[in-house]
């Protein structure tokens, strides 16, 4: 079974939709919204491509989770294409430039096991993207976890569950193990589970984009703009075709 199924059924208590990205997305295009087409990268369970819908844009959300996908089309109300396609082979699936915008949010980009193929992704993204479109993308800051060795993320709690996150660093595999315990208040439940992230550093993130033909290229804080510091959690950007 995989990490994401089995968080699955508790993911949206997890990790809360959060409402600023939409208006982040809006910042990168002009109404009328349904000319507009968005492909969303690792769309989970399918708010923020809903809401996007709801807003009037065409979406086409992506996963590799069954489950993940099967909880967005109970969601739905405005139509969503929702599909379950591996990201690294999105070329294979959508061969013309489709795309105003492109989005890869919650951490996803890390989940690709080396900076080669987060430089292949980057490329396919650039190559379905309409003339002055752009990539939107949201990771941890591994540069502050990496030079800071930071070993675990703030807890997250709410009335239905805990959250913990723990990160160890293998230097030599380049790759963080990510381990996580879930419990379900209301039956005690715990699941432990782990996976293998790729710390991406800003610079090599930079590089990756400029390889892919991507030329505008800013980072913030958080989904508001505020400006990217060395100890920010979030890093969000942006690379304009």
């Amino acid at each position: 079974m995989s990490f994401y199924d089995e968080i699955a059924e508790h993911y949206d208590h997890i990790f809360p939709f959060n409402r600023t990205q939409i208006q982040f997305v809006k910042s990168y295009t002009s109404e009328p919204y349904p000319h507009k087409a968005i492909l969303d990268i690792g769309c989970g369970t399918g708010d923020l491509a809903i809401a996007l819908a709801d807003t009037g844009f065409r979406v086409t959300g992506i996963d590799t989770d069954e489950k993940m996908l099967s909880k967005a089309r109970k969601k739905m109300n405005t139509p969503v294409a929702f599909i379950g396609i591996d990201m690294k082979i999105i070329a294979q699936h959508f061969v013309l430039p489709l795309y105003d915008i492109a989005l890869c949010f919650g951490n996803t980009l890390v989940h690709l096991s080396s900076i080669l193929e987060i430089e292949l992704l980057c490329k396919q993204i650039k190559a379905l993207l309409q003339e002055s479109g752009a990539f939107l993308f949201q990771i941890l800051n591994y540069d502050h976890i990496l030079d800071h060795n930071i070993k675990s993320l703030p807890l997250i709690e709410n009335n239905t569950i805990t959250f913990e996150r723990y990160y160890t660093y293998n230097d030599i595999k380049n790759l963080m193990s990510f381990r996580t315990i879930l419990t379900i208040k209301k039956t005690g439940e715990r699941i432990e589970n782990e996976i293998y992230l790729y710390p991406l550093r800003k610079h090599e993130l930079d590089t990756a984009l400029e390889k892919a033909g991507f030329t505008d290229i800013s980072y913030y804080g958080d989904f508001d703009k505020s400006k990217l510091k060395a100890d920010s959690l979030p890093l969000v950007g942006e690379a304009k075709v």
